[in-house]
């Protein structure tokens, strides 16, 4: 697949897996808090969180090629660190259909595996030059900052679901609003081939031809 679809297949998955997980819990905190007292919600809030898990491994498995060559075994790590936060949106949904009751603080689960995906993505980005530095370094310091929010959250000194504490949010969720877009308006900014290959960099053109 050429480097400017995956860009693009990148970005769509970014933003829809942000927001069928936003929209889900939002589902199931109305079920949980007996707002909504029907199933339908606790299913649909389980099907969209769902889809985010799948979506986050569909980026992981889609930019694993283009990260590749800047860090195998990086690119390796962020390849299974995606799939390891699919897999744990999948094990909570499948406790919520099962037991019909709630797993306090579960999504501090999913962030840490997020946060610690995005440090290693920012870090590749940056590394390669794929995208701007200066949107690299936003997403370190944002993926930085969320990890130090679940680990103040359960060491009980914040809720970051609440109050200030959501400020633990904003960096990070900045860079993955300003990433997808990126991507998908304008694709990565240099290819450059694995050392040794002898190959050229590339710069991808908007319809996708190798330049």
């Amino acid at each position: 697949m050429p480097y400017r679809k995956t860009a693009v297949l990148v970005g769509l998955l970014f933003l829809s897996s942000t927001l069928t997980f936003a929209v889900g819990s939002s589902f199931l905190e109305d079920y949980f808090s007996g707002a909504d007292s029907g199933e339908g919600g606790l299913l649909a809030g389980v099907l969209l969180e769902g889809y985010t898990g799948l979506a986050v491994a569909g980026i992981g498995v889609a930019l694993f090629p283009v990260l590749k060559p800047h860090g195998m075994r990086l690119s390796a790590g962020y390849l299974i660190l995606r799939c390891a936060e699919c897999a744990a949106i999948i094990a909570v949904g499948c406790y919520f259909l099962v037991s019909k009751s709630e797993l306090t603080d579960y999504v501090l689960l999913v962030y840490a595996f997020s946060g610690a995906g995005g440090l290693v993505l920012s870090y590749l980005l940056l590394r390669s030059g794929l995208v701007a530095r200066w949107l690299s370094a936003l997403g370190l310091v944002g993926y930085a900052v969320l990890l130090a929010g679940v680990a103040s959250d359960l060491l009980g000194l914040v809720d970051i679901d609440s109050g200030a504490g959501t400020a633990f949010y904003v960096p990070g969720g900045l860079f993955e609003a300003v990433l997808p877009l990126l991507l998908i308006f304008k694709g990565f900014r240099l290819v450059v081939s694995a050392p040794g290959t002898g190959d050229r960099a590339e710069r991808p053109t908007p319809d996708g031809a190798r330049g």
